[in-house]
């Protein structure tokens, strides 16, 4: 596929009527009734509704395995719009072999920002500059945790599930640097509540495939850098919108993150537990 092409594609975002026919599929089987109709977007891999092309799924799984492979210090800064009025912002470093840093900010006006601090076996929590809201977690929470949680970070990587079919788009420009680039359609769905053995009437299928079809299309787009074969851009957004993501990952990779304990812990004045 050559460059041109892909990015005709990434810009138009596919066929629709491929998309027509995935929403399609995703309609209850007739034995069962709608008792309550309630519409909800959430990310669905599709892996039979695609257009023919090589699917680069291992090339996509790869490269996110790499960012705990590799060695290599990195940051994340995650963005997720949640409404209008509130967008989530989060920023993550990583430094190997068990250094991890973690900023979030829920958006919301007067509530600020938390922080989270990881040094081995060791966890602080925090809010920014204030001493007096540091705590030290005790040794039974943190390591709880981090038995369960190997990276330790509420903003843990976007899964790349098995069944997921990634197109391979090639060289793809974006925000001015050539990338190598993928795209994953996920699907709308309609979550319905239904009772056995009954057939739903005719208006219900219909009202059912109404607002199937008005669900817009949603791709996650993978940017992936060509050298150093690791994720730049993580997007997930609707068609031609790529711009204007509903949710989006950023990676770099700096040569030298320091993380340290906040500096009023290292010296003792911050308490252990909650």
């Amino acid at each position: 596929m050559s460059a041109e092409v892909a990015r005709r594609r990434l810009r138009w975002g596919g066929d629709t009527r491929i998309a027509n026919r995935c929403l399609l599929r995703a309609a209850p089987a007739p034995q069962f009734v709608m008792k309550i109709l309630a519409v909800a977007t959430f990310a669905l891999w599709c892996g039979v509704c695609t257009e023919a092309s090589a699917d680069c799924r291992d090339e996509v799984a790869a490269a996110f395995e790499r960012l705990s492979t590799s060695g290599r210090p990195y940051r994340k800064e995650v963005t997720s719009v949640i409404s209008d009025q509130q967008t989530f912002h989060g920023t993550v470093e990583f430094r190997p072999p068990d250094r991890m840093r973690e900023i979030t900010s829920n958006g919301v006006r007067g509530y600020g920002s938390s922080e989270v601090i990881r040094v081995g076996q060791r966890i602080w929590s925090g809010a920014g500059l204030w001493p007096w809201t540091w705590r030290e977690w005790d040794a039974g929470s943190a390591q709880i945790v981090l038995e369960q949680r190997k990276d330790f970070s509420a903003l843990s990587d976007r899964p790349i599930p098995a069944q997921a079919v990634f197109e391979c788009l090639g060289r793809v420009e974006y925000q001015g640097t050539a990338y190598l680039g993928y795209r994953a359609r996920l699907d709308a769905a309609i979550m319905t509540f239904s009772l056995p053995n009954t057939a739903p009437s005719e208006a219900q299928q219909q009202e059912l495939s109404r607002r199937l079809a008005q669900m817009p299309q949603q791709w996650r787009t993978v940017f992936i850098d060509p050298e150093r074969m690791l994720p730049v851009h993580d997007i997930v957004a609707e068609d031609n919108q790529l711009e204007r993501p509903k949710s989006k990952v950023q990676y770099s990779y700096p040569d030298r993150i320091r993380i340290e304990p906040p500096i009023w812990c290292s010296i003792g004045l911050c308490p252990v537990g909650w």
